[in-house]
């Protein structure tokens, strides 16, 4: 059996411009994103000749089919597909976060699945290969409209800065700062479940349909990426600092689309900023999922009681630094 593990993530500034449709028309996009511990698990053995079905997948469905074809699973069909995979398997997923939450589950899948067929055929490969591949399944092959920052930060893990050129080429540049800057951030973040999950895809069609109209909104969006990976490096770093900018990216991440925000998740984030968040944002494409805030931690104390007050769920993550990874038992 090949077990794969791959970590969930939260992007912190310069969603969007990782779409194809901004970066190859605007020279790069840019991206600040951290994994997180939460994981896809994807498990993979040999189906033995006792089952009828040739191929068995076990996820939030269960399928039983004899022809590659025949799969509902988009993302298990062409992963398939694309590794020229044709043999009786089993397939099995579960994650630690709900399906639709934003925090880039469906990638993370992706990268996951792609590392497990790899292990299963005996190739090693590299986390840059295991991110193009994947956005290329999702992105050129599923048509679905979405950016390239989930693959890369499933495949490398860690705080990472993602440079996204119009040459379709990407600079992964791994934050490297002292220990107690990312204890700072991580400390000052909590996280919400707001009990609504979302299919992303009808947030990001239209956001991705309006990225000429949004190009100037876009363009300061990477630009607030840039400057929280400078300000990671200052000598004057404050988490208050850095939260401030993504309420700043939050403001304008919301004029994106019609459905990135509603006045549910307006009430969450108004009543955390009037109980002393510094700022904070939905992860994701927006619409549900989970609320991201920072705050010092007497503020914190205040912002969970007053939010488990309107039913919204606390939930601490903490970083990740390790990508996605492959074992086999023999």
């Amino acid at each position: 059996m090949i077990i794969s593990k791959t970590p969930l993530r939260i992007s912190f500034a310069g969603g969007g411009t990782d779409f194809p449709s901004f970066y190859q028309k605007n020279e790069y996009g840019a991206v600040l994103s951290t994994c997180v511990d939460s994981y896809i698990y994807v498990s993979i053995k040999e189906h033995t000749s006792l089952f009828d079905e040739k191929i068995r997948l076990n996820y939030s469905e269960t399928e039983l089919v004899n022809n590659i074809e025949h799969i509902k699973n988009a993302i298990i069909r062409e992963c398939l597909k694309f590794l020229k995979i044709d043999e009786r398997l089993y397939i099995s997923t579960i994650g630690d976060a709900p399906s639709m939450s934003g925090l880039g589950s469906s990638s993370a899948f992706c990268v996951g699945l792609l590392n497990a067929l790899y292990k299963y055929k005996g190739i090693a490969v590299s986390p840059g290969r295991l991110a193009e591949e994947a956005a290329y399944i999702e992105i050129d092959v599923l048509k679905r409209p979405i950016g390239k920052q989930d693959h890369y930060a499933a495949a490398f893990g860690g705080l990472n800065y993602f440079v996204f050129y119009a040459d379709n080429t990407v600079a992964v540049k791994s934050v490297s700062v002292a220990d107690h800057i990312v204890s700072s951030i991580s400390g000052s973040m909590l996280s919400f479940w707001t009990r609504a999950t979302r299919p992303a895809e009808s947030i990001l069609l239209e956001q991705n349909h309006n990225t000429e109209r949004n190009r100037d909104l876009l363009v300061l969006m990477r630009e607030q990426a840039i400057d929280l990976f400078d300000l990671l490096y200052r000598n004057d770093f404050t988490a208050e600092k850095f939260a401030k900018i993504i309420h700043e990216g939050w403001m304008m991440k919301r004029q994106l689309a019609s459905n990135v925000s509603n006045s549910v998740l307006d009430e969450y984030y108004d009543t955390a900023v009037k109980n002393g968040a510094w700022g904070g944002k939905i992860s994701g494409a927006g619409g549900g999922g989970f609320l991201n805030i920072f705050a010092n931690q007497i503020a914190q104390k205040k912002i969970i009681n007053a939010l488990k007050k309107i039913n919204v769920l606390d939930y601490k993550f903490s970083f990740e630094a390790r990508g996605t990874s492959v074992i086999k038992f023999d």
